[in-house]
């Protein structure tokens, strides 16, 4: 990875900027789509989380940060849902004959 590339978490949206910050497989290597805080030794370190709770817990990051509360929100709610984590691929509908 060059200094100039920036990858971002699929999980929680975080600039990943060194090795050092990837997530990790259970064999130690890098995964190089999700962040250390959201992903080590090959599983997610809140298996559990809903993209809601994921959600609040963004904004209430951003806040500290000083980001706006409102601000945050548009954020998470636009960008989470994008993410490899969260992003659930649409049903295909299938027509339906008439017999």
């Amino acid at each position: 990875m060059k200094n100039t590339d920036i990858n971002i978490c699929q999980s929680c949206g975080k600039p990943i900027r060194s090795m050092s910050d990837f997530g990790t497989y259970a064999d130690g290597s890098a995964n190089t789509d999700y962040c250390f805080d959201c992903y080590q030794d090959g599983l997610f370190t809140d298996p559990h989380i809903t993209l809601e709770e994921k959600m609040a817990r963004n904004i209430a990051i951003a806040q500290r940060l000083g980001m706006s509360r409102s601000k945050a929100h548009q954020m998470a709610k636009s960008k989470l849902r994008r993410f490899a984590r969260w992003h659930k691929p649409r049903k295909k509908v299938s027509a339906i004959k008439n017999k």
